[in-house]
C-alpha cells in the first residue's frame, strides 16, 4: 500500500519567516502526506507566544501529525523552568505528555514518536539528545505487533545518521542501543536538529534527516523538508529546497527492501 509522509523538522517558531511557513502549508496541500511527521524543535525559546504560533501552524495542517519535541522546546537558560517544569508550554498547547511514546496508525503505516530531547545531558552541549532503554522496548514492542507488511517509521529529533560535515554534532546517544534492537523490526529513521537534510542507511535502516522547514536559522542549506513515498519494498525520500519563491525538489533517493533490509537503489 502506498504511503507519503511529509517529514518537517526545526520549524523554530519565534524565528520563522512567515512567507516560507505558508509556502510551505500550501505545498503541503498540493502533496497531501498520508502522514506528516514533525521532529521537534517547534519552537525557538520555548516561550508561550512561540507555542501559540506552532499550534497554530500544526491546526493548518492537511493530514494527521505526529509531533516529538526538540532540546529547543525546552526553556533555554530559564532554571526553574527548566527543571522544575520543563515541559508546561508542551503540555499546555500540544496536549500531549513528552514523556509517553506516542503512536499513529494508517493503512500501511505504523509511526511512533520519541522525545530525545532532556533538561541536561552528560556532554558540556545540552542540546545533544538521547533515547533510553525504555522508550527503545516501547518501540519495539509496536513494531512486534505491526502488520508484516507496514512500513514502520521511528520519528524522533536527534539524529541516527551523521554526514563528515556534521560529525561535531554528535549522534542521539545510545544510538548503538537503539539500532541494535530496531534493526530487522523497523524500516525507517527521522530526525532533525543539524538543519541539514540528507539520507542513507544503516543497519539496514534508512535513516532521513530533513533541514529546518521554516525558520532563518539556516546551516548553508536554504530552508526544505523531505517528502517520503512508500511502496511495498520500494522508498524514495525527496528533499524540497525552497527557492525564493516556492519548495520544489532538490534531490531524490531511491532505497530498496528485502525482508526488513533496506540498501540504497
Amino acid at each position: 500500500m502506498k504511503v507519503r509522509i511529509a517529514q518537517l523538522s526545526d520549524l523554530h517558531f519565534g524565528r520563522d519567516v512567515r512567507a516560507v511557513a505558508q509556502t510551505l502549508l500550501a505545498d503541503l496541500r498540493d502533496v497531501a502526506p498520508t502522514l506528516v511527521a514533525v521532529c521537534g524543535d517547534l519552537t525557538q525559546t520555548a516561550r508561550e507566544a512561540e507555542f501559540r504560533a506552532a499550534r497554530a501552524f500544526l491546526d493548518e495542517l492537511p493530514a494527521p501529525a505526529l509531533v516529538v519535541p526538540g532540546n529547543h522546546d525546552l526553556p533555554g537558560w530559564r532554571v526553574w523552568s527548566r527543571f522544575g517544569r520543563p515541559w508546561r508550554q508542551w503540555r499546555r498547547h500540544l496536549g500531549t505528555d513528552p514523556h509517553d511514546v506516542v503512536t499513529h496508525t494508517a493503512g500501511g503505516l505504523v509511526a511512533v514518536g520519541v522525545n530525545t530531547a532532556r533538561r541536561w545531558g552528560p556532554h558540556h552541549d545540552w542540546s545533544r539528545g538521547r533515547i533510553d532503554a525504555r522508550q527503545v522496548n516501547a518501540t519495539a514492542a509496536v513494531f512486534d505487533a505491526a502488520p508484516r507488511d507496514d512500513l514502520r517509521v521511528l520519528i524522533a529529533h536527534h539524529p541516527f545518521l551523521l554526514t563528515p560535515s556534521a560529525q561535531a554534532r554528535g549522534l542521539v546517544g545510545r544510538s548503538d542501543l537503539a539500532l541494535r534492537h530496531l534493526r530487522r523490526r523497523a524500516d525507517l529513521l527521522l530526525g532533525g536538529h543539524i538543519h541539514l537534510a540528507y539520507s542513507g542507511v544503516v543497519d539496514g535502516l534508512v535513516v532521513a534527516q530533513s533541514g529546518t522547514a521554516c525558520s532563518n536559522r539556516l546551516k548553508g542549506e536554504p530552508n526544505s523538508y523531505n517528502l517520503i513515498e512508500a511502496d511495498g519494498d520500494q522508498l524514495t525520500v525527496s528533499t524540497r529546497r525552497w527557492n525564493g519563491e516556492r519548495f520544489a525538489t532538490h534531490q531524490r533517493t531511491g532505497y530498496t527492501r528485502a525482508g526488513h533490509e533496506w540498501r540504497t537503489a
